[in-house]
């Protein structure tokens, strides 16, 4: 492909797919898949197997065309050292200047063939992409075809979908938000924060705290003046030093986007730390927080600032250069309202890291060279005749079903935009780890796909069912402050015995979630000792080692999970400091975390029979 479409004696760049035919060798037809990012690449080996796990049963009719976007995976991925090198927080000054260095880069890569420097820190950004598409599928002989994209997908499926409508039978915005209006404050990510965070406690039974997003404000004037700081259980069984500031809070909300994990932990450890115990939150963001650990090898930082600082409103003019560009940001801070991100100060919030937003990444990237190249350059954003799904989860933080419905309106009668409950950042793409939550949105990706023309008749019930996050109430210290178990019938127990149940199944299901974050089988415990795991298929076991959910009461035992049925068993003991010995037998379902668990078990020679919300 052309770098740089304006001038004839341009170089070239290469780009890269992968093709998966139908299955059946008669093909009804062949979706494209965009992933987002920007950065990420599509052929990539996760990446690929979630797309094809959601087309599910659609392989055997449909080719796949996996297509990674320019200065991604197969094409031309862009790399800057000095980016995946960065150690500190991704934001602020010095990581512009970084930042800024990335562009300058891209600018003396390449050459004409007179040669000249290319400069093509913003040849990178969407509306070239999107002719990149349509050379390949015309050179492919393919025709209207079903583009699918997640997250920044959407947004250049969007783009596409503007450019090309002859080349679509469909079109499936997953996680998306507006090419034509985008709120370069991005402040319904904090809008929607403040009731999503509610929305989870209030929908699992687990969860009794009335009102979590408050805890959450006291939390961030505690660490404002008080920051958290201590040893906490790292990832792999490491123990680190972690501080939390009111920024690091910033982030762990922002990441909550894409992480149901967070939505678990977070108001709970909130909670605990206004209380005086800081153990779970200094660990929730040693999990959360791992600075240059978090996106994979195979993500481009590079593209992910070239389409940014190309296509991205900003908070100051992209044409000025970056000597003008702090003022200017500067006077844009000073005129948003004191209250905008509240009960963050509006500097705490842009200090988010760049790779969620880029408030103030883009200060020292090169000032454009070429003619400006809008996404969308006019309506309709997708023509009339070209059917859309939009889909969004109401806990989606990143892409909130705000932009979904605004995308909708844009598009007309055409499109619908269908809000799942319970579903974090892109809602049809199988999550190995929370197999629960995008269920739904592949059914619905499925049937629309059967059918695009049948889109208002699309059931859609299962977006009101999705099962609840289990979330968690709160992180007890001792054996006496946690909730004891409900007695089932038969239950000769203690009240003291039926803590010890609800302790022994909260460590086993903090196992479970824990070793989604693992890259090692070894961890260590909340409050002590260690667990590790072997994983087969679809089983994994977990083996637990004096293990302490609270600081005076250690759990031992085993545990199973069948990640296709959801089924969890566990035959644990819990040795309280001063109390009875409890043998118990656990089992729920992760699939279904509305039903509660069964315990059964024996302490002191006296019946366990219980029952317990979805730990």
């Amino acid at each position: 492909m052309p770098l740089d479409r304006t001038r004839p004696d341009s170089p070239t760049i290469n780009v890269g797919f992968t093709w998966f035919p139908a299955r059946s060798g008669n093909p009804q037809g062949t979706i494209v898949a965009i992933e987002g990012g920007p950065g990420y690449p599509t052929t990539g080996d996760s990446s690929r197997t979630q797309y094809q796990a959601m087309l599910g049963p659609l392989q055997e009719s449909r080719n796949l065309l996996l297509y990674d976007l320019r200065g991604t995976g197969r094409s031309q991925a862009l790399n800057c050292p000095e980016l995946t090198a960065y150690p500190g927080q991704a934001s602020g000054p010095v990581f512009a200047q970084v930042v800024g260095a990335c562009g300058e880069k891209l600018n003396d890569t390449w050459k004409y063939s007179d040669g000249t420097p290319v400069r093509a820190a913003d040849l990178f950004g969407t509306a070239n992409a999107a002719r990149d598409l349509d050379t390949v599928l015309h050179r492919l002989d393919l025709a209207e075809v079903d583009l699918y994209g997640d997250s920044y997908g959407s947004w250049f499926a969007q783009a596409f979908a503007s450019r090309y409508p002859a080349a679509l039978r469909s079109v499936v915005l997953d996680a998306t938000y507006e090419v034509v209006g985008l709120d370069p404050w991005y402040t319904s990510t904090i809008t929607t924060a403040r009731s999503a965070f509610d929305l989870a406690c209030q929908r699992s039974p687990a969860c009794t705290r009335p009102h979590t997003w408050s805890v959450i404000e006291e939390l961030a004037d505690r660490l404002r003046t008080a920051p958290a700081t201590g040893t906490a259980p790292g990832l792999n069984g490491r123990a680190v030093t972690v501080t939390v500031t009111v920024t690091t809070l910033v982030d762990i909300i922002n990441n909550a986007a894409s992480d149901p994990g967070i939505y678990q932990a977070l108001g709970a450890a909130a909670q605990a730390a206004v209380s005086g115990d800081d153990q779970p939150l200094l660990r929730l963001a040693a999990q959360s927080i791992t600075p240059g650990e978090s996106l994979p090898e195979d993500y481009s930082r590079g593209l992910y600032f070239a389409v940014a600082c190309t296509d991205y409103p900003q908070l100051f003019s992209t044409a000025s250069g970056p000597e003008q560009r702090q003022g200017q940001l500067a006077r844009s801070i000073g005129q948003e309202p004191s209250g905008a991100f509240a009960p963050f100060r509006v500097p705490e919030w842009l200090a988010v890291d760049a790779y969620t937003n880029a408030y103030d990444a883009c200060l020292d990237w090169p000032v454009p060279t070429h003619p400006a190249d809008p996404p969308i350059t006019a309506p309709p954003v997708v023509s009339p005749a070209v059917p859309v799904l939009i889909l969004g989860g109401d806990l989606d933080l990143l892409t909130p079903p705000q932009g979904g419905r605004h995308v909708a309106a844009q598009i007309g009668p055409s499109a619908r935009f269908i809000e799942i409950a319970g579903v974090t950042h892109v809602t049809a793409m199988p999550d190995t780890r929370w197999p629960a939550l995008n269920a739904c949105g592949a059914f619905l990706y499925r049937r629309f796909i059967d059918d695009p023309k049948a889109l208002a008749q699309l059931d859609i019930s299962c977006s009101r069912t999705t099962p609840p996050i289990p979330t968690l109430s709160s992180y007890p210290f001792t054996l006496n402050e946690a909730s004891p178990a409900l007695p089932a019938p038969g239950d000769q127990s203690s009240p003291t015995t039926l803590r010890a149940a609800h302790i022994a199944a909260s460590a086993v299901a903090d196992a479970i979630t824990r070793s989604h974050y693992l890259t090692g089988q070894t961890d260590t415990g909340l409050r002590g000792g260690t667990w590790t795991y072997t994983t087969g298929t679809p089983t994994t076991t977990f083996t637990l080692n004096s293990v302490g959910w609270v600081s005076d009461a250690t759990v031992n035992g085993a545990a199973t999970w069948n990640q296709d049925t959801g089924t969890v068993s566990a035959t644990l003991t819990v040795n309280p400091a001063g109390g009875p010995l409890t043998t118990i037998h656990a089992t729920w379902n992760t699939l279904d975390t509305r039903t509660p668990a069964t315990i059964h078990g024996n302490a002191g020679g006296k019946t366990l029979n219980a029952t317990l919300p979805v730990p």
